[in-house]
């Protein structure tokens, strides 16, 4: 096998009290073909005298380059201008609270080498941050493997139809990545859109170990998906579930859609963000759906019942 280049693209905003750890995880790979790209999106805590800190100590142990934004940018935007520089066979995209555990990359590195033009994707040890309660995204028995069936190879449909897998272990071929056209920059966010765009043209392999450990933040941009009546996300998801409609390819496909939109109305109805369920709504129109609920989610974005008081409670129901 070649011992191929695998660039790692660290985004840290406002990660202070993280970011050291996410960097020094890169260093303790047992793969030493590393490169890493760190931007600081103008982050109001420690993190770029951290950052700066961090790389004056480790500038002799791999190739460290630095981006300093003034201003806070698009991150799908800062991510393509990273993926411009790097000259890795692989890109991993870290979150600068997050951490790679030590033989994440040389397996994905191995696995990759075999199965060409693949994605890799793995599990992951998630962490609540503030109760410390630590859990796998795919539960594991007590060998440390998982108890479930991961799908593998055409995974388009599960990805379409759920959070079918944790997008902080993938570990994507850059001219695949470069040939997708990177990130969605007219998204608030990347993972949902980037996964169907590739599991649509792409296989996906699944390596049954915990490569990264991915930290639940109160404070984090995913944690405010459905933020009540001011969701920045939800917007986007709607235009992810629009491309979804364009790319699908038969009923089947339609229906893991149906499936993805009926939970996504669910959300925004419930969390007061009226114009994105009307968005999603009008996809439903378009995709046939029927039945009770979907009657009743109609009626309830024609009247725009404000039932987000009751959101923590309504969001635990199927």
């Amino acid at each position: 096998m070649d011992f191929p280049l695998v660039s790692v693209i660290c985004t840290s905003y406002n990660h202070g009290e993280f970011i050291q750890q996410a960097l020094d995880s890169v260093i303790g790979q047992s793969w030493r073909y590393l490169e890493i790209v760190i931007i600081d999106n103008a982050s109001s805590d420690s993190s770029a005298d951290r950052i700066r800190e961090w790389s004056l100590q480790n500038k002799d142990k791999l190739p460290i380059h630095c981006c300093f934004h003034s201003k806070p940018l698009n991150y799908c935007r800062s991510f393509n201008h990273a993926l411009t520089m790097v000259k890795g066979k692989y890109v991993i995209d870290l979150s600068g609270d997050d951490v790679l555990l030590p033989e994440h990359i040389s397996r994905a590195v191995r696995t990759l080498e075999v199965h060409r033009e693949k994605i890799y994707f793995s599990n992951a040890l998630l962490e609540q941050v503030g109760s410390g309660s630590l859990m796998a995204f795919y539960p594991v028995g007590a060998s440390g493997e998982t108890v479930e069936n991961v799908a593998s190879g055409n995974v388009y449909k599960e990805v379409v139809q759920r959070n079918f897998l944790c997008a902080t272990t993938m570990v994507f071929p850059s001219e695949v990545l470069r040939k997708e056209g990177g990130y969605d920059e007219t998204l608030s966010y990347e993972d949902f859109d980037i996964i169907v765009r590739l599991a649509r043209n792409y296989d996906f392999v699944f390596d049954d170990h915990i490569g990264v450990k991915k930290r639940i933040l109160k404070s984090s941009f995913s944690a405010h998906q459905y933020r009540v009546k001011k969701s920045v996300m939800l917007p986007s998801t709607v235009k992810v579930c629009r491309k979804i409609q364009q790319m699908n390819r038969s009923e089947d496909e339609n229906k893991a859609l149906a499936s993805r939109i009926m939970y996504e109305v669910k959300h925004a109805l419930a969390s007061a963000n009226f114009d994105a369920a009307v968005g999603l709504l009008a996809i439903a129109d378009d995709l046939r759906i029927s039945g009770l609920k979907y009657r009743l989610f109609r009626l309830w974005g024609k009247l725009r019942l404000d039932l987000s008081w009751l959101y923590p409670w309504l969001r635990k129901i199927r």
